[in-house]
């Protein structure tokens, strides 16, 4: 389809007074538009167009009615029937109220072009930028971040219903793309096996059983591999995406034994792997055939197979809180891994804050460090505590109470003895120190029982930069400045819980890391969308509603 620039006349004069007459009061898309005009223009999305071709729908439109759609969590369809029917979605568009509307499958093309185009961010970005424009957005201010949990598109399959569920995928898509290859290459067994839905094979009860089974089921994926990688067979099989990811699977949960081990005809035998035979990390598992992106994760009592989400927003007095940065990692990423690129992303935007609230899952010594270094942004979050017995109990020493000479290379404990030795130790791009103390100093003092229970005392503290903001950070804690951005970073739990609960946030919508991104980052624009328009109509921000109970429960009690 090619694009034929559409311009924007302003709302027809019998749209605007229908809808008047209509809300007589105000209404918030009526008000949006009065503000902020269309917003989108259609030289934006040329580059997602051809230059010739059947004229595509009003693109500046279709972003619109995307945002209206995610902000009222509506299918394609029913947001087709929205932009037919609803006097308030044509003001918003500039539609005549007699304007047929269009089909509804444009809208999945709509999101398909912007995806194959590298253009997720567009509609984000270019809503953050009016923002700037109005003076919304304020320069070096508090932002929040927390994260919460996606679901993926896909259902959960143990280890062995993911094996059979890839080998079934792999042979239906083979039977599409070379059928006659396929039927000289199946085994007659498979049509009873595989030609029906996972939730009818029969997958035996017992250990041995089970492990039979599944042995059973990798000869069958492995004598397939084998046959597509024979020389005879079409070399463009082996780029068929469900025989890539058949390939990953076997090699993740399948291996070759030999000799002793080998099958009843000779050669290898196909095992089922066990820990014991070392199996990938959750991040490198796939989890599903039909969503290779998709992985497991456990987060406290919470266990899921998805992606994570984390949003970031401004904080600031006097200005409407607008989501700045989305980010959509794999389940198992930790949420620390997520604050470098984070702050890199946001000074490529000159959306720095000067003071970032986040919580313990954020925040460790070296990110600390790096913040301030790399970025001149303040971390404020809850750092992680001092676990050995000395900090659990009353009047024994803790790392702090020991002097530490970082140039000299010297510890020195409460009692008034050196340390004998200073090394520091390199492991995975940390740094710690390791301090002993000698064991005829520590044997012979008397504060040895406040100290340490092993011969001699054994301080690990970090490097001198992470070590010195690690204690700053945790006395920090017990300031009243402290405290009150704790409460104030509370308030993204609010964005979450919005997103979540009207907008289907913490469930994709679709298949693939780059399209649930992209859900986020319209659901993230349609949060912004609605703060503005509340923001311009002057409504204040609903307070949490509290239970019958706990309000009369935060009554004084009469005398």
């Amino acid at each position: 389809m090619s694009l034929q620039p559409t311009l924007d006349t302003g709302v027809p004069r019998e749209t605007a007074a229908i809808a008047h007459a209509a809300f007589p009061r105000g209404h918030a898309y009526l008000k949006l538009r009065d503000a902020l005009g269309p917003i989108y223009a259609d030289i934006q999305f040329a580059d997602l167009f051809a230059r010739v071709g059947q004229p595509a729908a009003c693109p500046w439109r279709l972003a619109l009615i995307t945002l209206l759609q995610f902000s009222e969590n509506l299918s394609d369809r029913r947001a087709a029937d929205a932009v037919r029917a609803r006097i308030d979605w044509k003001y918003l568009l500039g539609l005549d109220l007699s304007d047929p509307g269009f089909d509804a499958s444009v809208l999945s093309e709509f999101r398909s072009r912007l995806v194959a185009g590298g253009a997720e961010a567009l509609l984000f970005d270019t809503l953050l930028n009016l923002c700037r424009e109005r003076g919304l957005l304020a320069k070096r201010g508090r932002q929040r971040t927390d994260a919460t949990h996606v679901l993926g598109a896909v259902r959960s399959l143990n280890r062995l219903g993911c094996a059979i569920e890839t080998l079934r995928a792999a042979l239906n898509a083979l039977a599409v793309a070379a059928p006659n290859w396929l039927r000289a290459h199946t085994e007659p067994s498979w049509i009873e096996r595989y030609g029906r839905p996972l939730d009818d094979f029969h997958i035996p009860q017992g250990e041995a059983a089970r492990r039979a089974c599944a042995e059973e089921v990798g000869s069958d994926g492995h004598r397939l591999l084998v046959a597509i990688d024979a020389g005879t067979a079409p070399g463009w099989l082996r780029e068929v995406p469900a025989v890539v990811v058949l390939r990953r699977v076997w090699l993740q949960n399948f291996r070759l034994s030999e000799g002793s081990d080998a099958g009843p005809h000779g050669g290898d035998r196909v095992r089922w792997r066990t820990e014991a035979d070392g199996i990938p990390p959750a991040l490198a598992m796939v989890a599903s055939p039909y969503d290779p992106d998709v992985h497991y994760a456990k987060k406290r009592a919470t266990t899921w197979i998805g992606y994570k989400v984390h949003v970031t927003e401004t904080c600031d007095d006097g200005r409407p809180p607008l989501i700045v940065h989305v980010a959509t990692t794999p389940a198992p990423v930790v949420d620390r891994a997520v604050l470098d690129p984070l702050h890199t992303a946001l000074a490529a935007k000159d959306l720095l804050p000067a003071r970032h609230l986040i919580d313990a899952a954020y925040i460790d010594a070296d990110g600390l460090v790096s913040a301030a270094r790399d970025h001149g942004v303040a971390l404020t979050g809850p750092v992680s505590k001092d676990n050995q017995w000395q900090a659990r109990t009353a009047g024994a020493f803790t790392l702090e109470a020991f002097h530490l000479d970082w140039d000299r290379q010297i510890a020195i404990c409460p009692a008034g003895h050196s340390s004998r030795s200073w090394h520091p130790n390199h492991n995975l791009g940390r740094t710690v120190i390791r301090i002993r103390f000698a064991t005829r100093d520590c044997e012979a003092c008397s504060l040895k029982p406040r100290c340490t229970r092993s011969g001699r005392r054994l301080l690990t503290p970090r490097s001198r930069e992470e070590h010195e903001a690690l204690v700053a950070a945790r006395a920090g804690e017990a300031s009243p400045e402290f405290a009150a951005d704790r409460r104030r970073r509370a308030g993204i739990e609010g964005t979450l819980s919005r997103g979540v609960r009207a907008m289907g946030l913490r469930r994709s919508r679709y298949l693939g890391l780059a399209r649930t991104h992209l859900q986020h980052l319209l659901t993230a624009t349609a949060i912004n969308l609605g703060r503005l328009a509340a923001w311009s109509d002057r409504t204040p921000a609903v307070r949490t509603r509290r239970s019958a109970f706990a309000r009369l429960m935060a009554q004084p009690t009469a005398a």
